[in-house]
C-alpha cells in the first residue's frame, strides 16, 4: 500500500498540470471577467502546491 507521501506527490504533479492547463486558458480567454476567475483559480492551486510541498512522513 502507498504511503501517503507518495499520495501528496502524485497530488502536487497534479496541481501542477492542472496549474499548466489554466495558464493555457488564461492566455485564450477574451473577458476579463473570466480572466480575474481563472487568474484566482491558478493562485489558488499554487497555494495548495505550496501548503503541499511543506509534507514530511
Amino acid at each position: 500500500m502507498p504511503k501517503a507521501k507518495q499520495y501528496v506527490d502524485q497530488s502536487m504533479a497534479s496541481v501542477q498540470s492542472c496549474v499548466n492547463t489554466l495558464q493555457q486558458a488564461l492566455n485564450s480567454a477574451e473577458k476579463l471577467d473570466n480572466k480575474n476567475k481563472i487568474q484566482q483559480a491558478i493562485n489558488s492551486l499554487h497555494s495548495a502546491h505550496q501548503q503541499l510541498s511543506g509534507y514530511q512522513d
